[in-house]
């Protein structure tokens, strides 16, 4: 952002979860959750791009094109989710990544912050819930 007015008012957009300049990647190798996040996400207008696979992930991330942010799921073939975050993070450590999962253990959330998420969601979680998520790593203060 250049200015402080442009920066209030892409902080504007953001809250009111106006989103349509923003693209966002999920990786998600099951199609229907990955219906539930892309129909959570439709009021916003955001560009999804979808990957199947983490590999999938690292190479549309490694292709040059200007991703807000990442959703992905931790459990994905040919390369796991906690993989695919911590070489996403090391190429660009400043696209926020929220993963989520079904599978809740001790030490879950503490591997995936040190691979380089910001957020973990716990299956289930509603539309509501994501977009808040979504917005808190947004916005620029």
């Amino acid at each position: 952002m250049e200015t402080p007015a442009e920066l209030n008012a892409y902080n504007q957009r953001i809250l009111r979860y106006e989103w349509e300049s923003l693209i966002f990647l999920i990786a998600e190798d099951i199609d229907i959750n990955y219906m539930f996040l892309a129909e959570a996400l439709k009021k916003t207008k955001v560009q999804i791009l979808w990957a199947l696979n983490g590999q999938e992930a690292v190479n549309i991330c490694k292709s040059g094109i200007d991703i807000n942010l990442i959703i992905t799921d931790i459990q994905m073939p040919v390369k796991d989710g906690y993989t695919a975050t911590s070489e996403i993070h090391t190429l660009n450590p400043k696209i926020p990544i929220i993963a989520y999962t079904a599978y809740s253990y001790e030490g879950l959330k503490e591997r995936l912050l040190l691979a380089g998420a910001r957020e973990c969601l716990i299956k289930p979680f509603d539309a509501r819930q994501l977009l808040i998520t979504l917005r808190k790593y947004l916005f620029i203060s």
